[in-house]
């Protein structure tokens, strides 16, 4: 596979640039020459083939071959909303939720959350997404919010027809899942989400899973419960077409 750099924007009278940190990564790091062929993607879920037409101290033209190659992205919209774990931990979390899929990451404030990203915190994790579509061969940027309050998340998660929240004591089994409908899953903090907390949620349709009958760091869960529902939707919708 060709390597892939990120290229926001438009890509007018089929050229494009690189700037800054890309253009460097392509010349100094990755050492690809004028001729070389590779693939840009533009943070919507765009992807096009382009060839190196020159490389400057700061800047790589390229001209475009193929606008419109095929995005591996998800179809629809995938939440899922989490507390946020300590240290580097959610670096790891960030980094994962973008190579399974995941198309927005909200981090929650619950009674019991422990750490509030702040925003240059925030920041830094965005350019980590932008390394994990690179890899992932994703072309539509996953969206880190700003942290949101628990009430505000149960308003938002109602956008999505599938909703989910990881609570082994009251599990349910999931439900047949349509990739298009949206679904939306929540993980609360290491102490656990309060029994208010729960029960507000399941009285707006949320439905309690498990993740087995071990307990898992925030980070741990978070990508179990996105693995494993992104999975069962998409084996449901590949059935459904064929």
């Amino acid at each position: 596979m060709a390597d892939r750099f990120y290229c926001p924007g438009a890509w007018p009278d089929g050229r494009a640039e690189l700037l800054d940190d890309e253009a460097n990564h392509l010349a100094r790091v990755c050492r690809i020459n004028v001729g070389d062929q590779v693939i840009l993607f533009d943070g919507r879920g765009h992807n096009a083939l382009a060839q190196v037409a020159e490389i400057g101290k700061r800047k790589v033209d390229l001209i475009i071959l193929d606008p419109a190659l095929p995005d591996r992205g998800l179809p629809s919209p995938f939440i899922l909303a989490t507390a946020v774990p300590k240290g580097d931990r959610f670096d790891w979390l960030v980094e994962k939720a973008t190579e399974l899929g995941v198309t927005q990451l909200v981090p929650i404030i619950t009674k019991r959350s422990v750490v509030d990203p702040r925003s240059s915190k925030l920041d830094r994790l965005r350019r980590q997404v932008i390394e994990a579509c690179k890899q992932s061969g994703r072309g539509a940027l996953m969206e880190v919010t700003q942290p949101t309050s628990w009430s505000d998340w149960l308003r938002l998660a109602a956008t999505t027809n599938y909703r989910f929240i990881a609570h082994p004591a009251e599990a349910e089994s999931v439900p047949s899942l349509d990739i298009a409908g949206g679904i939306s899953v929540t993980i609360g903090p290491e102490g656990g989400l309060t029994d208010e907390e729960v029960g507000e949620a399941i009285s707006r349709g949320f439905r309690p899973i498990s993740l087995g009958p071990l307990i898992l760091r925030i980070e741990t869960a978070a990508v179990a419960a996105s693995a494993y529902l992104i999975q069962q939707a998409l084996a449901q919708s590949t059935g459904a077409r064929s």
